[in-house]
């Protein structure tokens, strides 16, 4: 065995991590006390052994060339548990640091057996515990989402309620008022109604709204908003409408638009809207102008029969 400060042992023996010195014929020179803790082999029964007969585990390829380059060349190593694992034991987590000396041109390998079983723990409980927060911060977005939805939209059709139409309407119109533009409102009211309901039952009648809602938006623009206003009323804001009678292509697609709704094999009902148009700056100069003027003009079309579109006239 080499001479060294028996001090220098005994500090060694007191640090919290195992201590392995090694050498140029790979025996087994000192073992400190947290070697023994580590793998449950005294030191007396290491000391003068072979390093990969005491432990055997450390008997890799990998680990025998990095030894034999840490003795001959100097070089420094270091292995990670996460990566090896099982170098020192399996039952716990250890990383291992493998350093080069020399005593008296004589070489050494110094070989630091770091215990990190607790750290590592501790890291998984907090990569546990990293998603759990995230998959409950995905459930409160998911909850955020629904509120949002049930906030602003209508949970029948899907499309913008009041408050959401509201909301953007008043935006539009800030912008046409500041662009001196056009602005355009479809007021719209299923015909007959009532009569389906009265006949069919409101599941069928509810079939009937959701079948509307979904021809009123495949055919107005891509920056159309197309709301549920309440019951069998639907509103259209028309943004950036270049001439008031721009409006009758829209309208003209919804009245060539497949308007018919297959309730049963025996039960199919052909739907008629009448829809009133009305427009800033022409008819009015806040949202609820417009669709005063534009419910008054849809009921012109109602009165006259319905399945027409007519747009306000300013007496």
């Amino acid at each position: 065995m080499i001479y060294m400060d028996r001090r220098l042992f005994q500090i060694l023996d007191h640090i919290n991590e195992g201590i392995i010195i090694i050498d140029e014929k790979l025996n087994i020179i000192y073992w400190n006390t947290q070697m023994e803790k580590l793998t449950n082999i005294k030191q007396e029964k290491a000391i003068n052994r072979n390093l990969y007969e005491r432990l055997p585990s450390l008997d890799r390829n990998y680990f025998r060339n990095a030894i034999d380059s840490v003795v001959k060349k100097d070089y420094k190593y270091f292995f990670s548990s996460s990566i090896h694992k099982g170098l020192i034991t399996d039952s716990r987590k250890v990383n291992v640091r493998v350093n080069p000396f020399k005593i008296d041109n004589s070489r050494y390998v110094l070989i630091e057996c770091i215990d990190v079983t607790s750290q590592a723990l501790r890291i998984e409980q907090l990569k546990k515990f990293s998603n759990e927060l995230y998959l409950l911060n995905k459930e409160l977005k998911e909850k955020e989402k629904e509120i949002e939805k049930l906030a602003y939209y209508d949970q029948l059709t899907g499309l913008a309620n009041r408050t959401l139409f509201y909301n953007m309407a008043e935006k539009f119109l800030e912008e046409a008022k500041r662009n001196n533009t056009k602005l355009g409102l479809m007021f719209i009211d299923i015909d007959q109604f009532k009569r389906i309901n009265d006949k069919y039952g409101h599941k069928v009648g509810d079939q009937v709204v959701v079948e509307v809602a979904n021809l009123l938006e495949k055919n107005t623009r891509k920056h159309d908003i197309v709301s549920r206003y309440g019951g069998d009323e639907f509103l259209i804001l028309l943004p950036n409408i270049k001439h008031y009678n721009n409006y009758k292509i829209i309208a003209s697609r919804i009245a060539i638009a497949n308007r018919r709704v297959i309730v049963s094999d025996d039960i199919q009902i052909d739907i008629s809207l009448s829809i009133g148009v009305s427009f800033y700056p022409r008819d009015g100069e806040t949202i609820d102008d417009l669709i005063f003027k534009a419910d008054k003009a849809m009921y012109c079309a109602k009165n006259r029969g319905g399945n027409e579109c007519i747009h306000y006239i300013t007496k």
